[in-house]
């Protein structure tokens, strides 16, 4: 039953639609809509939202629980994400969302069914709001093509509250971005492996990515760098093993990189031929841009401990390795360089994760566009 009824205190009308029972509570279920400014107006929402719940029950999608559909919902995935992301995906449903979701019927969930969700992780198991939203994320996709399909109604994310996410991310400014890659002329023993850590300023790639990389990806020519694969490591057996990036042209990313790098990249080269016309025989030829003095993959910690020894030898801040990632883009947004190119060569899966991301260099962009908006039209 619901009745139209009207709010003498703010002149609106309201209504109630019975849903059944609450899944969660054993309560019933109800459907509370306010706010019309005629009773015309709640007749309307009301028979649309009747409709809507009506549909979802006929689609015959209602009653799949959500473990069946999301296993499903995965599976055409894999069609067009990365094989990482898809490896993160899956853990994400195993330890975050399955046992929390994978029992209730699609038709049952709502905003209580979501955000006893979210206490779940939150309270019971403790997570980070990061892993949380991480999680959320993904089941927000699914919740968004179920509104799509009129499974459950629209709006159902609006009323839930996620636990407050602080970012904190160092970064470098221009200064200190040079002091780093004047490195070589002020560090006598520099590491092997310092050209990594400046085509990871210099790009934005991952440390998976740089570590992964062979000459054959990269196109001196057309000055880009194709990431075709990641050096990625096993969650089972802690092993690092080297991932394919996509099978397809359109799935492997393009960075473009500048002279200076190319200019960089080459002077390694000859020490890699060098060190190749030694060993001779016994040098394990992977093509390899980052390897041993054998030819071999350099281990993520040595990497990192490279990036650490030589940032202790210089006059800049202490940051992690990640954070030369995100100094390439800071740098890049404060120079002004659309937000679009710099998701396309960092690889986020859409620009709202870029915008996110770096919401902290955004202030200061805003103020240079007002000085420029105010030097282009004074008197």
């Amino acid at each position: 039953m619901s009745n139209i009824k009207k709010d003498k205190k703010t002149n609106k009308y309201y209504f109630v639609l019975d849903g059944g029972r609450d899944v969660v509570t054993g309560k019933r279920k109800q459907y509370r809509r306010k706010g019309f400014t005629s009773k015309k107006q709640a007749e309307i929402a009301l028979s649309k939202l009747r409709v809507e719940i009506s549909e979802s029950k006929e689609t015959g999608l209602g009653n799949k629980t959500f473990k069946i559909y999301s296993h499903d919902w995965l599976k055409s995935k894999k069609l067009k994400l990365k094989a990482s992301t898809i490896k993160n995906y899956e853990e994400q449903f195993h330890y975050n969302i399955t046992p929390y979701l994978g029992h209730f019927k699609l038709e049952d969930i709502d905003e209580k069914v979501l955000q006893h969700y979210i206490m779940e992780l939150h309270q019971s198991r403790g997570l980070a709001p990061a892993t949380i939203r991480t999680a959320f994320g993904i089941v927000g996709e699914i919740i968004k093509t179920l509104t799509k399909k009129g499974v459950l109604k629209s709006g159902i994310l609006e009323e839930v509250s996620l636990p407050r996410q602080l970012k904190t991310i160092k970064v470098w400014e221009q200064k200190q971005i040079e002091e780093f890659l004047n490195a070589p002329q002020k560090i006598l023993n520099l590491s092997r492996h310092y050209i990594g850590l400046v085509i990871l300023i210099k790009t934005g790639m991952r440390m998976g990515e740089v570590l992964a990389l062979r000459w054959q990806d990269i196109d001196f020519e057309n000055k880009v760098i194709l990431i075709r694969q990641t050096l990625t490591r096993d969650s089972d057996s802690n092993n690092y093993y080297l991932q394919d990036e996509g099978k397809t042209a359109s799935a492997i990313r393009m960075v473009y990189i500048p002279d200076s790098l190319i200019k960089d990249i080459l002077t390694h080269k000859e020490l890699i031929d060098k060190e190749k016309e030694i060993q001779g025989v016994h040098y394990n030829d992977n093509d390899f841009v980052i390897c041993t003095r054998e030819g071999n993959m350099v281990h993520p910690n040595n990497f990192r401990r490279s990036f650490t020894t030589t940032i202790k030898q210089l006059n800049v801040p202490k940051i992690r390795l990640h954070d030369l990632r995100h100094s390439h883009a800071t740098y890049l947004l404060s120079i002004g360089v659309n937000v679009k190119i710099i998701q396309e060569r960092l690889g986020h899966k859409n620009i709202n994760v870029t915008l996110n991301t770096y919401s902290h260099a955004l202030p200061a962009m805003q103020l240079a566009a007002i000085d420029k908006f105010d030097e282009a039209f004074k008197g």
